[in-house]
């Protein structure tokens, strides 16, 4: 499979449209392998790490070509737009945790060395009976209640466990085990650096050309990699980014409709409103309270 045609997904087998991911997402390997015949195809996502853990069974996996054979204890970490792939063996048990990017960023800021250690593909073998592997199988077990509760303060809690696991795999990874490298594909990389640019200007509504020129690209050829990457027009990025915090503030806020427009960067709360209906299919109000 060409890297033109691998999918990009939010979660596996699951487009972005109307998808809000919590700040933690966290599910047993057998809830989406199992009704895939125990094969994950290849694909990517654009603004998400996730973990994993094999805590039964094992099986196989290529991330970024690299070929990997897993077994209990196996840990992974799987960086934004790092192609993978996955054969397990059947009944395989284990845990794949998913943080959105831009939570990772803002916690990690204060620690460009934990912020450097997972922005590259890496596995790891922990003997079963190793205190490793115990501290990341009570990590994932309690994450995982955490996901299933309807409870008080979840975002809290969360986020509490999702920047746990980031803690396990960085200083797993600053003690340099397996290293698998990023993906040298230019179009890849471009990409990854647009998203960048992005997560720092969405608010500031700069047009697609400004992008191109701080990447120093056209705007035909900025497009066309997103497409070939992602699937979606370089546009379309940019919108998805200002859709996803305007939900973020939707779920986890009570600011008003015109307090999340302004912050987000639009003068005018109808015409906010109006983009948010013509993506997400209903109004912000409506989104709140369905939510």
């Amino acid at each position: 499979m060409s890297s033109t045609s691998v999918p990009a997904y939010w979660l596996y087998g699951e487009r972005r449209e109307d998808r809000f991911p919590d700040a933690l997402h966290i599910e047993t390997i057998d809830a989406r392998s199992a009704i895939n015949n125990w094969r994950i195809q290849p694909h990517r996502h654009q603004d998400m790490h996730q973990f994993f853990l094999i805590v039964g069974g094992g099986g196989r996996a290529r991330i970024d070509g690299e070929a990997l054979t897993l077994g209990p204890g196996t840990a992974m970490l799987i960086p934004p737009f790092v192609i993978h792939e996955f054969w397990f063996e059947t009944g395989t048990e284990g845990y794949v945790a998913s943080v959105a990017e831009a939570t990772l960023r803002r916690s990690l800021e204060a620690d460009p060395g934990a912020a450097s250690a997972l922005a590259r593909p890496r596995a790891f073998d922990n003997p079963e009976e190793s205190d490793a592997f115990g501290a990341l199988h009570g990590i994932m077990r309690a994450g995982l209640a955490e996901f299933a509760r309807n409870a008080r303060s979840r975002d809290i809690g969360l986020q509490a466990y999702a920047m746990l696991l980031a803690t396990w795999f960085a200083r797993a990874a600053l003690e340099a085990s397996v290293s698998l490298e990023p993906s040298a594909d230019s179009r890849s990389v471009l990409v990854r650096r647009f998203v960048e640019c992005i997560e720092a200007e969405f608010r500031n509504h700069l047009p697609l050309e400004a992008y191109a020129r701080q990447l120093g690209v056209s705007v035909p050829h900025l497009t066309r990699c997103c497409r070939e990457t992602l699937g979606r027009s370089a546009i379309r990025v940019i919108h998805d980014r200002l859709m996803l915090e305007a939900r973020r503030h939707l779920v986890y806020t009570s600011m008003s409709v015109s307090q999340i427009a302004f912050g987000l960067g639009f003068s005018d709360p109808a015409y906010f409103s109006r983009f948010f209906a013509a993506r997400a299919g209903r109004s912000p109000s409506d989104y709140r309270s369905d939510g």
